[in-house]
């Protein structure tokens, strides 16, 4: 909690900044559990255009007034930063976690086309890239 956190003492409810903020096109979404809104029968995620429960968390960008289910925004692997760059042993560039929306690649490894998170070159003339679910960090941390 280094970076700060913001903390409820009457229910003991603790979540980091990084979590609590989240910044999507330039919109900075806040978590939020209270709807602020005489329209309780347009819950609705902006992301997804699926109904939201009045009982569950959602991130919410004041500005635009747009509302998201926690998954929509943060995806499958909320602890991966999109962007995040680190070294491996396994090849001789920095790679960089992305995530396939449009021109879906074949893994390196398995022969697949990434359609999640995965892996890339950050070399714009290497080609390589692999699944999350295929890099030795993935198993390495399991």
């Amino acid at each position: 909690m280094a970076c700060g956190s913001y903390y409820c003492s009457e229910c003991k409810f603790i979540i980091h900044v990084n979590c609590a903020l989240q910044e999507v096109d330039g919109h900075c979404l806040v978590l939020t559990f209270h709807e602020d809104t005489d329209y309780s029968e347009y819950l609705y995620c902006d992301i997804c255009e699926k109904q939201r429960s009045p009982c569950t968390w959602f991130y919410h960008c004041v500005i635009c007034d747009n509302s998201a289910h926690l998954h929509c925004v943060v995806g499958d692997h909320p602890f991966i930063k999109r962007g995040m760059t680190f070294i491996e042993s396994d090849h001789p560039q920095v790679l960089v976690f992305v995530e396939k929306v449009y021109d879906y690649p074949r893994c390196c490894n398995c022969g697949q086309h990434c359609l999640d998170l995965a892996i890339e070159c950050s070399d714009a003339e290497c080609k390589y890239i692999i699944h999350w679910s295929c890099s030795t960090l993935y198993n390495r941390l399991l």
